[in-house]
């Protein structure tokens, strides 16, 4: 059971062992503290009692069922001590300057594709031109494709939305490992949107990637429920959906597959890293500069190969 009593007297003798007593019973705690180990001992169908006094919040558990309580609530608390995931600098200055840097490149990449010695080239040797993907193994497109966009307002959407999105991102992650999970959730939606879609496809923009990092943030969201209802879960995930539908599946040009396979990539990527980070902590700040690097060094190398095609 697992109810508020405020009528009950502070529980001195509920519990008779040590350890039990001094952690979880011996000193008040927080209300969201308490609720979030009732939830836990429900799930183990662990009786107890939610107490509130003067004091504070406590819980009190039946005698016999006080080692079986201390044990899972110990278990449930070294599970979650590493989250939710802290990074070791102020993110906003680094975030909000590395986005400013891509914004800034995809522009530049934008006019020199409206050139009229460098728009036919670059679309033909750049974009995700799934033929070329998959028979002649060109790999390179499914990095380029992000950098192309067809006109401003399909550029300036993608900035918007994809700067707000990037900072939010990387202050979960990291400046490196932020940029890294969305640039490869990019990637493998084109891969999968190229699968799905068969040889006359071709698409181009950062959108995929955007999107991406959205169902990074949402997976981390998600993950980082502390209460364990299905509620509390479900929720990041319904507006995720919710925002990829309103704004992913608008406009003449839409590549509606690539927003959800990009979508779809970033929830999976989120998962990955939100599990693995929670075991091994997020990395180090000169880790996840050479991260960084490694994220930029990736379109280089795909621009120079397709360049020498």
């Amino acid at each position: 059971m697992n109810e508020y009593d405020k009528s009950q007297p502070e529980p001195q003798d509920q519990c008779d062992h040590p350890a039990f007593v001094k952690r979880y019973l011996n000193r008040p705690l927080p209300k969201e503290q308490v609720e979030i180990w009732s939830l836990v001992l429900t799930s183990r169908s662990v009786p107890h009692k939610i107490i509130h006094s003067e004091y504070g919040y406590r819980l009190a558990v039946p005698s016999e069922f006080e080692n079986l309580a201390s044990q899972e609530l110990e278990i449930y608390e070294n599970e979650n001590k590493t989250w939710p995931l802290k990074f070791e600098v102020a993110p906003w200055y680094a975030n909000l300057q590395s986005t400013l840097w891509t914004v800034l490149i995809l522009t530049a990449i934008f006019s020199f594709s409206f050139s009229e010695s460098w728009r036919e080239r670059l679309i033909r040797i750049g974009s995700g031109d799934v033929d070329s993907i998959l028979h002649d193994g060109q790999w390179w497109r499914l990095v380029t494709a992000l950098t192309l966009h067809t006109d401003p307002p399909h550029l300036l959407g993608n900035m918007m939305m994809g700067g707000l999105l990037m900072v939010w991102l990387c202050s979960l992650l990291g400046t490196g490992l932020g940029w890294w999970t969305a640039l490869l959730s990019g990637i493998l939606g084109n891969l999968i949107n190229a699968l799905a879609h068969g040889e006359t496809h071709s698409s181009i923009g950062s959108s995929t990637a955007v999107f991406g990092a959205l169902g990074v943030i949402i997976a981390l969201q998600t993950l980082t429920a502390r209460h364990l209802s299905f509620k509390d879960r479900a929720v990041p995930l319904g507006a995720g959906l919710a925002l990829l539908g309103f704004l992913g599946t608008h406009g003449e040009h839409t590549d509606i597959g690539a927003h959800l396979f990009g979508f779809m990539s970033g929830l999976l990527l989120g998962l990955i890293a939100g599990r693995t980070l929670k075991i091994v902590g997020l990395p180090s700040i000169k880790s996840d500069r050479y991260i960084g690097m490694i994220t930029c060094l990736v379109p280089i190398l795909a621009w120079l190969i397709a360049l020498q095609n």
